[in-house]
């Protein structure tokens, strides 16, 4: 799974827009966890206390308030290149 990320930023690759979309899910880790290890994992810093999913123009996908200024997030992906299925995760 291609990614990128620094402290306040994670950038993941998934499927090309003219091959169609890419599921997106969102949520606390213990409630979307599919039951395999992450492809990614890291603390990220959230100091607004939120985190949101956008395409790579800015739109806002999805978005949800974090616990605190720094989480836990996790991803899986159902490929290792252009995935249609992410799933994020944290805590």
């Amino acid at each position: 799974m291609g990614v990128i990320s620094t402290d306040t930023c994670i950038l993941v690759a998934c499927l090309t827009e003219i091959d169609g979309e890419t599921e997106f899910t969102l949520g606390n880790a213990k409630d979307v966890d599919p039951g395999t290890s992450p492809n990614f994992e890291r603390k990220l810093k959230t100091p607004t206390s939120q985190i949101a999913l956008e395409t790579v123009e800015g739109d806002p996908v999805l978005h949800m308030q974090t616990a605190g200024p720094e989480i836990t997030i996790r991803i899986w992906a159902n490929a290792a290149r252009e995935p249609d299925k992410i799933i994020v995760g944290i805590e």
